[in-house]
């Protein structure tokens, strides 16, 4: 659930990047097709942009080196909280379940919208007279204003015969640059993200462009542009419009008037929008996460010793994980609790339900769920040993079992005090915390 509302703010903070990039530097050119090409090619973007992480080779690694502290709990000039300190608090409220209930609401609303905006086409052709003027078939309705959508051209019965030829040329141009399914992406992609207050800039955007490819259509048929210009003039923008729908009368008139009298670009400003390739580029590593090699001091954990009850294999199979988010001994701010604390443990993050393995042989001392840990395992070993596992998701052992290495004692899961499916794993001797990764083999 977090992973999905933390998507969604992603997919809402690419689509912002692109949309204002067109808007300072792209909207005022007239490469109207490329305009509308880069248009389009935000919504992808926007969505596949932040799934980049597992697109590229890693960052170079940096190394953060962790300076010797006496005492694991005692800080100088810092206050620390231990994860036991944490499980003793009260699990806050879950508030990610509410904000997603809400956001459904708001996608499911849009659909219906949409759905209901197509059944009322759907439901005007069919009542519609169907007509040819001028070798076109267009469909007298009742409806205010000239419009298509599709393949369709809605002509209101207060029109006479013969149509204008230059408005029937302008829609036909709709129909043939299939600006509805356009249309159709953009309302889907404005469902996913109706909360976004520039989505409904970014349709207003899409439709003028819509305007002008058809504009340049009709004046593109040794039309003069004063006759053209001058039915514009006459035309009454058209009230209640829907903005599914390509009006002739669109309510972007004077924009269209001001775009048919501008001179065109030069074509060397069209090297305008290969900026496009480094912002891409850029937002790419923004979603990277480097590595960090927390370097911790040598005298800040005891070297592991090679004993029978040490663990010795990592809990998760690694072909499984998909990377260390967090290490042992580094300072860190919690990411909920938004206090600084130093982690006991190693955070490996891996999909929901991958199974984790007991990593020495043992006795389940615990198996249930604690707090803030959310569901905990706790196996204790021989010569003083004990292993964490925290955040589960389901277990696959009771307490007081005996566990063989490489068992299944329970699988990956977000319980707790979490903000993605990963499992925190903990080595201990006689209490004192460990490093992991000096208990799993290379």
């Amino acid at each position: 659930m977090n992973s999905f509302c933390i998507y969604i703010f992603q997919v809402s903070l690419v689509f912002s990047v692109f949309y204002m990039l067109y808007v300072l530097l792209f909207c005022k050119l007239t490469f109207h097709s490329v305009n509308r090409t880069v248009l389009l090619l935000l919504l992808p973007l926007s969505l596949l942009l932040p799934l980049s992480q597992n697109w590229f080779p890693k960052l170079q690694q940096f190394t953060v080196e962790i300076p010797f502290v006496a005492d694991f709990t005692t800080l100088t000039n810092t206050v620390t909280f231990s994860e036991e300190t944490l499980s003793s608090a009260p699990s806050p409220i879950d508030y990610s379940i509410w904000i997603f209930g809400i956001y459904a609401i708001g996608v499911l609303l849009c659909l219906i919208r949409f759905a209901r905006t197509t059944f009322r086409l759907i439901q005007l052709r069919n009542n519609a007279k169907k007509v040819v003027s001028n070798g076109v078939t267009v469909y007298m309705s009742e409806t205010p204003e000239v419009f298509s959508y599709f393949h369709w051209i809605f002509i209101p019965t207060t029109k006479t015969l013969p149509f204008d030829e230059l408005i029937i040329t302008h829609e036909k141009a709709h129909v043939q640059q299939w600006h509805s399914f356009d249309v159709l992406f953009a309302e889907l992609f404005i469902a996913f993200c109706w909360f976004h207050p520039l989505v409904y800039m970014y349709r207003k955007s899409l439709k003028s462009v819509h305007e002008f490819q058809a504009d340049a259509f009709v004046i593109d048929q040794n039309i003069k542009k004063s006759t053209y210009l001058e039915l514009l003039l006459q035309s009454l923008e058209p009230k209640n419009t829907n903005p599914v729908y390509s009006y002739f009368s669109h309510p972007t008139l004077k924009k269209r008037i001001e775009m048919i009298t501008k001179s065109q670009s030069k074509n060397s400003f069209k090297l305008t929008y290969v900026l496009l390739i480094p912002v891409i580029v850029l937002v790419c590593i923004a979603f990277r996460s480097a590595d960090i090699d927390t370097s911790v001091h040598p005298e800040f954990s005891q070297e592991a010793t090679v004993v029978n009850g040490s663990p010795s294999i990592s809990p998760i199979l690694k072909k499984d994980v998909k990377r260390i988010s967090s290490t042992f001994g580094v300072q860190r701010k919690h990411p909920k609790l938004k206090n600084t604390q130093k982690h006991s443990g190693i955070d490996m993050v891996a999909a929901i339900g991958t199974p984790i393995m007991a990593t020495a042989d043992g006795v389940i001392t615990k198996a249930t769920l604690e707090g803030n840990w959310g569901n905990l395992i706790v196996i204790s070993h021989a010569d003083g040993f004990e292993t964490w596992y925290a955040h589960l998701k389901e277990f696959n052992v009771e307490t007081q079992a005996t566990v063989t290495k490489g068992d299944i004692i329970g699988y990956v899961g977000t319980t707790g005090l979490s903000t993605g499916p990963h499992l925190h794993y903990e080595v201990r001797q006689d209490g004192k915390p460990l490093d992991p990764m000096k208990y799993i083999a290379n």
